[in-house]
């Protein structure tokens, strides 16, 4: 069975479902009915409170847990409530495009661990799987396939994926990586929630949680106050130019380059790229599940060309 997790800072993702990398830790079962999951003496259970970046997933346990739980919805959705005997798993995962070639083997081994099956309960039901393949991508080239009809039209493109804490930009030619251009900057929309909340906290003593800025960006209602609204939107469009002076301090015009965004942080701040102005050709992938979705599309392609051979 093939399973493809995209492992964001802010968000885990899956081809069909999106929940936020966050988890509680527990000796002990709540009370309170939620999804959990039990592993190895501990009780896991989802939460909207995100972990802190980490630039090296395989530090804790965590994003192996989240990773069952990918899992676990993914059997669920396809009708398996159960499973005593292993379940042999093709997983697919990806790494921002500049940490690839330092952290991919490690990210491999850590969820490959010699095939030894796993034995964990989710909701109280039973589940035991292996897995006997474990691929890595690059983010980015991942989501940029799943429009490769249109890119390769282009004789050069930007993909630009605004994720959680880093945002992936890779040089398209004809819809095909170039690795002239191929960064990870630690730029993402976590550093734009970071200095939101600090700044509101000292104006206004008001602690925010991301979603509350979320709400605003979107123009979504919201019980925040005017002065507040207006902070996050002067906060918002700053962070967008200092973006773009960052990416033109890198070669990358935005004004004259046919930029592609890409990730959960583009999806938020398309409202305020467009309205810019500064952004002379933008193509958005509005799929939020397009690197999962593109690691599947890399994976099936890389075992349609093999058997041919």
């Amino acid at each position: 069975m093939i399973i493809s997790v995209d492992h964001g800072n802010k968000s885990i993702k899956t081809p069909n479902l999106l929940f936020t990398s966050g988890l509680i830790v527990s000796d002990n079962q709540s009370g309170i009915k939620s999804d959990s999951i039990y592993w190895e003496g501990k009780y896991y259970t989802l939460t909207e409170r995100r972990i802190s970046y980490m630039r090296d997933k395989t530090e804790d346990e965590r994003f192996f847990v989240l990773t069952l739980f990918a899992i676990a919805y993914e059997l669920e959705r396809k009708g398996i409530r159960e499973a005593e005997d292993p379940i042999d798993i093709t997983l697919l995962v990806g790494l921002p495009p500049a940490h690839y070639g330092q952290l991919h083997g490690r990210f491999e081994q850590y969820f490959f661990r010699k095939r030894e099956v796993i034995d964990f309960l989710f909701n109280d039901r039973c589940y035991s799987i292996r897995f006997n393949r474990v691929v890595s991508y690059s983010q980015a080239l991942a989501a940029a396939v799943t429009r490769f009809g249109d890119l390769k039209n282009h004789a050069v493109s930007y993909i630009i994926d605004v994720g959680g804490f880093t945002v992936d930009v890779l040089k398209l030619r004809h819809g095909r990586p170039d690795l002239e251009v191929m960064e990870s900057f630690e730029q993402g929309v976590i550093t734009l929630y970071n200095s939101i909340i600090s700044q509101c906290n000292s104006q206004f003593d008001r602690l925010l949680e991301d979603s509350d800025i979320d709400e605003v960006i979107r123009g979504e209602p919201t019980i925040l106050p005017g002065e507040i609204q207006m902070l996050i939107r002067t906060a918002a469009n700053q962070f967008l130019n200092e973006f773009y002076n960052f990416l033109r301090e890198r070669g990358i015009d935005v004004k004259s380059s046919k930029c592609v965004f890409a990730g959960g942080g583009s999806i938020l701040l398309r409202n305020l790229i467009e309205r810019s102005g500064k952004v002379g050709y933008p193509i958005f992938i509005d799929n939020i599940h397009a690197n999962a979705i593109g690691y599947e599309i890399l994976y099936r392609s890389e075992v349609s060309v093999n058997a041919g051979k």
